[in-house]
């Protein structure tokens, strides 16, 4: 007996050393990265996946299977963390409306994440845009969640300090999820994200030659009119459904004043209902065109034409629902 009890002393000694010679994580101060500060910048076009790609610039990401807590389905996802100990941050990077887990733009991320040292994920959350179990459904959003359970089983992550962030229906997606699940997100980025489905269906009829007007009738289950089934169904995947509880999780909302795919407003409208925080580094004058949109209970309305950078009270909201020009 003596010999297994050797060879057990001897694995432990190991395991021991080996720990012992990995570094201790070190905080960064983070800042942006000059070569990617716009998508046309990034190495590839918005549509393009390939793990070969993703392993050429980052070697280190791993493809994973997730078990999904709520089907059992396995969803594929790109996973990262380095070997230095102690806590560190996790970015949930979601990939936009017509792509999967290979989306390639996402790959700046990664690179950023594995700069300052965190953890990152990129869960494919049902993938492309054109089924009923995707959409920012429920077997989505849970997808989410267990991705980001998954990277907390897996590497030391600093649970406080959790991040979401997408564009399109990522975007769209990243802010249900804020509204579902404020107690996990220390901080949400949006850019250009669809803030009401039933809405942007119906501005979509002027583009007949869109596949999203067929992706939202896939999706929830028929054309989204007011009144019907399908339109209820696209509200319980809109952030508009959800969004009033994510008013303590920071969210940055982004969007481009001359956008004709996703308007503008649909940046705008979320601000209803969460507190404006100030960016110092935010310059622009915003006008707003004022419509009869009344502010939640105990919030006060922003003034037209007010420098939103300039604002220092936490509990504001802008009543009103187009932005005309920044």
């Amino acid at each position: 007996m003596r010999k297994p009890i050797n060879l057990l002393l001897l694995l432990g000694l190991v395991l021991t050393l080996l720990s012992a010679c990995r570094k201790e994580r070190m905080e960064k101060e983070v800042a942006r990265m000059d070569e990617y500060t716009t998508s046309k910048k990034y190495p590839s076009k918005f549509a393009d996946e390939s793990i070969q790609k993703w392993k050429e610039q980052v070697p280190e990401i791993q493809e994973i299977k997730i078990k999904s807590t709520l089907d059992g389905n396995e969803q594929p996802a790109l996973f990262y963390t380095s070997e230095t100990t102690g806590p560190r941050p996790l970015l949930v990077m979601l990939h936009s409306w017509s792509s999967e887990y290979l989306q390639e733009v996402s790959i700046p991320f990664a690179l950023w994440s594995k700069e300052y040292d965190w953890a990152f994920i990129h869960p494919n959350y049902r993938g492309k845009f054109d089924k009923p179990e995707a959409m920012a459904s429920d077997l989505a959003i849970q997808d989410l969640v267990d991705a980001v359970n998954y990277a907390k089983a897996n590497a030391e992550i600093d649970e406080s300090r959790i991040y979401i962030l997408g564009s399109s229906g990522g975007a769209m997606t990243a802010l249900v999820a804020a509204g579902r699940h404020p107690e996990i997100w220390a901080g949400v980025v949006a850019w250009v994200p669809v803030f009401d489905l039933v809405d942007w269906y119906a501005f979509s009829q002027n583009y007949p030659h869109r596949d999203y007007n067929r992706h939202v009738v896939t999706a929830c289950g028929g054309e989204p009119i007011p009144g019907t089934p399908a339109a209820e169904e696209c509200k319980r995947r809109s952030p508009s459904t959800y969004i009033h509880n994510a008013k303590d999780v920071p969210i940055f909302l982004a969007h481009g004043t001359v956008d004709v795919l996703v308007p503008p407003d649909h940046s705008i409208r979320p601000l209803t209902y969460l507190p404006i925080r100030p960016i110092p580094s935010l310059k622009r004058k915003l006008t707003i065109s004022w419509k009869s949109r009344p502010c939640p209970r105990g919030w006060k309305a922003l003034p037209p034409a007010t420098n939103i950078s300039e604002r220092k009270t936490p509990k504001l909201c802008l009543c009103g629902s187009q932005l005309m020009s920044g």
